[in-house]
């Protein structure tokens, strides 16, 4: 029932090679035809639930997937119909099943009516079974089209799916085959891209932060795994489609802030287990700063420079052309490093946890965070003095504290937790105003002898930093007289 798979695109000029390396397997060749069905507003790919009708090779097969919270598995319902193209959806075999949650029931019984044909597949699948340690893993590659009226996209996709063993046989039989072929990890479905083609959409959702629930008696390493999973449910989305190309800034931001909540996962909660790869905060670093110049030129595009219009700014020419920086973006969530971290924590997250340790959750976090809640105290007290740098560092370790106790919030009673990042929030807000300041002015330094009309965005922003300065300090002072609701 739970369908476990890894799915990739295929960089163009491995796809014939990558065929004829699995054609010498005798592939199993299915052709295979579907119907996409939903309501014209769309409303079961909004709940990232999928209908179809698929004639594979001569048998017409109903399926309904359902969303699980892990980002590999879903829940996949079949149902035989016949030879014949059925001429209508058939709804009630899913009342027999229990394990389909009595609100999905509902939803579908509601909108049988409404429910309509919103665009076709057809893929040429050759699919291989291999026998790999102690599982089976089914290798197919798909090739063929999505069409929407006269609208289609070509697909050409490699997907390894888990019929029996470990998610982590699974990972090593996928990886060397990463790094030879370039592949890259791709999130999206073929109905999620349908409806986005239906909807004529170019772009694919932006993803945000989804709330995590873990319990007060969860082991600590299970608990970390949890929040890593978490991550990864944020991040992929967004790197599917900047790796696609169909993205904007939204999308590299919500990457950055998913990067950054990882991170802080990491530097918070490592000794929480004893599999935590060193090197992984390291690539997230590097990944992170590969993300940064795009950012900052959105920041300065979109926020900075109506803003200086509006103040009387001279038009200036932009200090970097962002096309160039978007297909650079495309590059490093292809490349094969990004890939293998991404195959790395994924069987992070799926290793059996051994550990017992008997210390509970909300111990191990008082522990953790107290040490941060103190170096930002000592911060605030000094902020005036401190270099460019070190407040900077300051900002930093505030995300950290934000985003770790995000991430244990559901163990807390939650009026506390809400009151206690309610006064965090200003001085959170101050101190990216003010280093988002400190990067344009460095940015416009850097362009100044070629582009002179910088200088009223220098002196300008040098105003609004001494501002934001004073008000940066004035925020951490109020936000160091809050108790912690940890304590």
């Amino acid at each position: 029932m739970f369908e476990v798979e890894l799915k990739f695109q295929i960089a163009k000029d491995q796809q014939n090679v990558l065929l004829k390396t699995l054609q010498r397997k005798n592939p199993k060749i299915l052709n295979l035809n579907a119907k996409y069905f939903d309501t014209n507003t769309f409303t079961l790919s909004g709940k990232h639930i999928s209908l179809r009708q698929r004639l594979e090779n001569t048998i017409w097969i109903q399926t309904l997937k359902l969303p699980t919270a892990q980002q590999l598995q879903r829940v996949e319902f079949e149902n035989k119909l016949s030879e014949v193209e059925p001429t209508a959806l058939n709804l009630a075999f899913y009342q027999t099943q229990k394990h389909i949650d009595k609100k999905t029931l509902k939803l579908l019984n509601s909108m049988h009516a409404d429910l309509h044909v919103q665009f076709e597949t057809r893929i040429k699948r050759s699919n291989t079974l291999f026998n790999f340690q102690n599982s089976q893993i089914e290798v197919s590659i798909d090739v063929g089209n999505i069409q929407h009226q006269e609208q289609m996209i070509e697909v050409c996709e490699i997907e390894f799916e888990l019929k029996q063993g470990s998610i982590q046989d699974l990972i090593s039989f996928v990886l060397p085959r990463v790094k030879r072929y370039g592949l890259w990890i791709d999130v999206r479905s073929k109905a999620q891209r349908g409806f986005l083609l239906a909807q004529n959409h170019a772009d694919s959702p932006i993803e945000f932060q989804s709330p995590l629930i873990l319990h007060a008696d969860d082991p600590p390493e299970q608990a970390l795994k949890d929040i890593v999973n978490n991550t990864l449910q944020h991040l992929l989305p967004n790197s599917s489609a900047i790796a696609s190309g169909n993205f904007h800034s939204e999308h590299v931001h919500q990457a950055r802030v998913a990067i950054r909540r990882l991170r802080s996962a990491f530097k918070t909660f490592s000794t929480w287990s004893n599999h935590i790869d060193p090197t992984w905060t390291a690539q997230l670093a590097q990944l992170f700063r590969q993300l940064s110049t795009r950012r900052d030129l959105d920041m300065i595009e979109e926020e900075l420079c109506p803003q200086l219009k509006a103040a009387g700014a001279p038009d200036i020419e932009r200090p970097q052309d962002i096309n160039e920086n978007s297909a650079h973006l495309e590059m490093v969530f292809q490349s094969t490093p990004f890939n293998l971290l991404i195959l790395s924590l994924i069987q992070f997250i799926n290793e059996d946890t051994h550990q017992t340790n008997k210390e509970n959750l909300k111990k191990k976090f008082r522990k953790e965070i107290n040490k941060l809640h103190q170096q930002i105290m000592h911060d605030a007290q000094h902020y005036l003095d401190l270099s460019i740098d070190e407040r900077h560092r300051t900002r930093k370790r505030l995300k950290r504290l934000r985003y770790s106790i995000e991430f244990m919030a559901s163990i807390y009673p939650p009026k506390k937790v809400n009151q206690y990042l309610k006064t965090l929030k200003p001085v959170q807000e101050s101190l990216g105003q003010y280093n988002d300041v400190i990067v344009a002015e460095n940015v416009f330094k850097n362009i100044v002898q070629q582009e002179p009309k910088a200088w009223f965005a220098i002196g300008w922003l040098a105003a609004r930093e001494q501002r934001l300065l004073e008000q940066t300090a004035q925020d951490l002072s109020h936000f160091s007289a809050t108790q912690p609701f940890w304590s």
